[in-house]
């Protein structure tokens, strides 16, 4: 919408003053277009009302110091002109009850005439980090990273995926998994479930770093999904029922579980949990849970499965190849 140079002289404003500096400048960019060049314009979607602002913006004679006098008017309802001997009337910055209506007459008309537009682009499948001794597997197929750059939160869309845990090279069990994981946060796992020779990739998104902990932890952003086949996610939701009922919140906020013994996402009041892996990634279970709402996660009737590989990924920002969520070493002198 702006120029860089602007940008960033807008960003000084946004230092000082806030959020409400977005919204000073929202409603001065649209003050930049006149009621009689509205009248002209053919607008279809709001990518061409935004291209309309764009040419003012970047038009030569637009600056942002020239502007500032339409986001901040001066308050006063009456000045004298000493040039011209009389008086006049300055605009005032629009009070919330004038916004609101203005507001409530857009939307309506917004509603009335312009198109519906779904944006139906396939998202990017996540890239992931090459390296001879980290060889992916699981989450090579283009499948399983499409789907799992549409489920993930829109802040982590740009990353790559780097394997921090396998159970093919670090060793098949917690003690490695929780040596390998305990640093980084927003981490995927990724397992191979076997049942009646057949396979499923399936997994979980944790907020949290895996390590042992006495109590359940994490948060909302967890959840449970089937990569391939019949790819599906389980988002957690929270009780919109309005009923106490203080035991089923505890189970429902059971979003991660982290024993030396086995680890867990999401539970239920029979004690089953939304997965489950045990005995150093031999055996898991999948039954559904409550806020996930999840099916058994290799399919229908296939509650309980033997483990193939194992692998856990953490993500890697595209822009600047940094780590998402790693925890500093606070006491790590060397």
């Amino acid at each position: 919408i702006l120029k860089r140079e602007d940008v960033l002289h807008f960003m000084d404003i946004f230092m000082v003053e806030g959020c409400k500096a977005y919204f000073r400048m929202s409603l001065s960019l649209i003050k930049l277009i006149s009621k009689n060049e509205l009248k002209h314009l053919k607008l279809t979607d709001s990518e061409s009302w935004w291209n309309e602002i764009r040419k003012k913006t970047f038009h030569p004679n637009f600056t942002l110091a020239k502007h500032l006098d339409i986001m901040y008017p001066r308050v006063g309802k009456v000045v004298l002109n000493l040039n011209r001997g009389n008086a006049s009337t300055l605009k005032l910055y629009p009070n919330r009850r004038m916004l609101r209506r203005a507001l409530k007459y857009h939307e309506a008309w917004a509603v009335e005439n312009m198109p519906i537009y779904v944006d139906e682009t396939p998202p990017k499948p996540l890239g992931y980090i090459l390296s001879d001794d980290k060889p992916v597997t699981l989450a090579k197929p283009t499948i399983v990273r499409s789907n799992l750059a549409k489920w993930l939160p829109v802040s982590l869309k740009t990353t790559k995926l780097d394997l921090i845990y396998s159970s093919e090279i670090n060793g098949r069990s917690f003690a490695s998994f929780y040596n390998q994981c305990n640093r980084y946060k927003n981490t995927i796992v990724l397992i191979e479930a076997i049942v009646d020779n057949t396979t499923a990739t399936i997994g979980m998104f944790a907020s949290h770093a895996w390590k042992v902990n006495p109590a359940s932890y994490g948060d909302g952003e967890c959840f449970l999904f089937r990569a391939d086949p019949d790819p599906k996610c389980f988002n957690w939701t929270p009780d919109f029922s309005g009923i106490d009922n203080f035991e089923a919140q505890a189970i429902r906020e059971q979003y991660m579980v982290a024993k030396s013994d086995f680890l867990a996402m999401g539970a239920n009041a029979g004690g089953t949990n939304g997965i489950r892996l045990d005995q150093d990634f031999l055996i898991g279970e999948s039954y559904s849970a409550l806020g996930f709402d999840n099916e058994p996660l290799p399919g229908h009737d296939r509650k309980k499965f033997e483990i193939g590989a194992v692998e856990a990924y953490r993500l890697i920002r595209e822009v600047d190849g940094n780590a998402i969520g790693e925890e500093e070493k606070v006491w790590d002198l060397n």
